[in-house]
């Protein structure tokens, strides 16, 4: 039987949705992890703080409810408790076109439709021509609550509602002459503090507990990659007051809670900030002897504060997810991350030590007509360089994808100028996750090969070559040694390390993890955590080569092969094209 809704009295009902990703996503490890974005979670709980409406959610990735055609059926939903309101999350450009099936139902139900989220944001106007009434720009928190109570009039949804909806800041909306209306950009909220905490109990219809619980502290990024779209949506960095968001973690302990995922894009944005929550993270699960396990986002500069890095490890903090992007500095200096490759290198090198690393890559990035940074390797000679990086560099586990157009970026921006980007007819947002070239490669690159290299690294990454598909399937003796005569072998090479690093260092490790015990004790639970970690890597790579199995049947079964011979005849017009008009535009400019 269905997880029951059960509200007092006779309130407003306001849904929101966050919809399914295509099947092909699903397999990639983003896909298996069940954790809802935090953004609408916390839209809806600020909504609920008013008493007059109530609330709920459905995430339609992890979901045991009524179904039709092995999809969430919104018609029985309705029957179940009909909701007054349909809010969607937006923010997930390859899960777009099912929020528009699923928003253009709702619409035919009467029910109005809003939508937030960096897809939407970037483009209203397509969402507004596709089952959505109206999107919200930037934050959503407090233009919601405007919205709902403008919407909702005595308990029912008002028909000409639009005719008030220009009082509102920060919207985009139709009105009644089909016109398009944008009522400006929102003053952003200032302090975060006075927002509730977002409410997970929210979300009803799940069918299994979530992997992790996310936590999310804060919003924006000081960064400005071109690829990304978090500081053009959000801006600059800001978060919840260390001393909130440690209530709230607490709170999740108390509610059985171990495995946590810090969502800010950068964990370690405010440096002081980030040393004070995880002492008093530390402290508390020391004192009442709490084990959990947290994964946060960190850029690679976090190697360059020992503080830090044992504040977070005391903090309990076991994985980082690194945005390394690339290898190569001319890549790097055209992505505007920051970093050169050796930088990366020895501070991988360094949080190997202590930490489990998830690398994220971009393959292949993207040159210009007039790109002042350009690589001369070819992409096979890119791939060599990537294999050795991740050897290297220590990095336990790696998802290498294409470069994502994503609306909004000046990545997009710059591959439009040059009409790089093939129609949604040819390719559509479903193929925006990273995993399908998504834009026509510059001159002298082949499109197959661009799209074959990185999922070839994935694959030789976790499969291994030809003699561990064939003779080591699925790890099988890789486990069988490490459980035998491996065991003893690696425990005490281990030990014998451990033992020389922390003698070299005087101590110092011991005495700050381990104040009351001695360099023997403190080397048997080093080694004890390699083990550990040995243990969790080959979990992971046994796991992780699974996934990737199942994607790649899935993608040899779609016509995305055709599509990409057809690309390559479109690419070279459209860079003609691109290139006599650019040279058109100078030669008016001098005359």
């Amino acid at each position: 039987m269905y997880n029951t809704i059960s509200f007092e009295g006779n309130k407003p009902l306001i849904i929101g949705v966050i919809p399914q990703y295509p099947e092909h996503t699903k397999q990639n490890i983003y896909g298996n992890v069940r954790m809802p974005p935090v953004g609408i979670i916390s839209v809806l709980t600020q909504i609920a703080k008013d008493s007059k409406f109530d609330v709920y959610a459905i995430d339609e990735n992890n979901y045991k409810g009524p179904v039709i055609e092995k999809m969430p059926d919104h018609l029985a939903l309705q029957k179940i408790r009909p909701a007054k309101i349909a809010m969607f999350y937006g923010g997930m450009s390859n899960s777009i076109v099912r929020m528009f099936t699923v928003a253009k139902q709702y619409q035919l139900m009467g029910i109005p439709t809003i939508a937030g989220g960096s897809h939407v944001d970037a483009l209203p106007r397509e969402a507004l021509n596709s089952g959505i009434d109206i999107v919200v720009h930037g934050e959503g928190e407090e233009t919601a609550r405007e919205l709902v109570k403008t919407i909702l009039k005595n308990n029912e949804s008002t028909v000409n509602y639009k005719t008030d909806l220009e009082n509102i800041v920060g919207i985009s909306f139709l009105n009644e002459q089909n016109e398009y209306i944008f009522t400006g950009n929102r003053t952003p909220i200032s302090d975060l503090d006075t927002l509730e905490s977002p409410d997970l109990n929210i979300i009803k219809f799940m069918e299994k507990d979530l992997s992790s619980t996310p936590i999310n502290r804060g919003r924006g990024c000081n960064y400005s990659c071109e690829f990304c779209v978090v500081n053009k949506q959000y801006g600059k960095y800001k978060a919840v007051s260390v001393k909130k968001t440690f209530d709230y973690l607490k709170q999740q302990i108390e509610s059985e809670h171990k495995n946590f995922f810090f969502t800010d894009d950068n964990f370690a944005q405010n440096i002081p900030e980030t040393i004070e929550l995880c002492k008093m993270i530390g402290d508390y699960r020391h004192k009442f002897k709490k084990r959990i396990n947290i994964m946060a986002q960190v850029r690679s500069e976090v190697a360059e504060n020992d503080e830090l890095l044992d504040a977070m490890k005391y903090a309990g903090v076991a994985s980082l997810a690194i945005g390394y992007e690339s290898p190569i500095n001319e890549e790097l200096k055209s992505m505007r991350k920051g970093v050169t490759a050796e930088q990366l290198m020895a501070r991988s090198k360094k949080l190997s030590k202590s930490f489990y690393l998830h690398g994220m890559f971009i393959f292949g990035y993207p040159e210009f007509q007039g790109s002042k940074y350009k690589s001369l390797l070819s992409l096979k000679q890119k791939a060599k360089v990537y294999t050795t990086f991740f050897r290297k560099a220590k990095i336990d586990s790696v998802q290498v994808f294409k470069a994502v157009p994503l609306p909004g970026s000046e990545l997009r921006r710059k591959l439009k100028s040059e009409n790089r980007i093939p129609s949604q007819t040819d390719i559509g947002w479903d193929k925006y996750d990273g995993l399908f070239l998504c834009y026509v490669p510059e001159k002298g690159i082949n499109q197959s090969d661009l799209q074959n290299t990185p999922i070839n690294l994935m694959k030789k990454k976790y499969l291994g070559g030809f003699f561990d598909r064939t003779f080591n399937y699925a790890n099988w003796a890789d486990w069988a040694f490490n459980f035998t005569i491996g065991f003893p072998f690696n425990f005490s090479k281990s030990y014998v390390k451990n033992f020389f690093n922390n003698f070299k260092e005087k101590n110092t490790h011991i005495k700050k993890v381990f104040p009351k015990k001695n360099i023997f004790y403190g080397s048997l639970i080093n080694a004890w955590q390699d083990i550990k970690k040995r243990t969790r890597r080959l979990a992971i790579k046994t796991y992780a080569g699974n996934i990737f199995k199942r994607w790649q049947k899935l993608y040899k079964k779609s016509d995305y092969i055709n599509v990409l011979k057809n690309m390559s005849l479109e690419a070279r017009v459209n860079l003609k094209n691109a290139a006599n008009s650019l040279k058109n535009k100078r030669k008016n400019s001098s005359d």
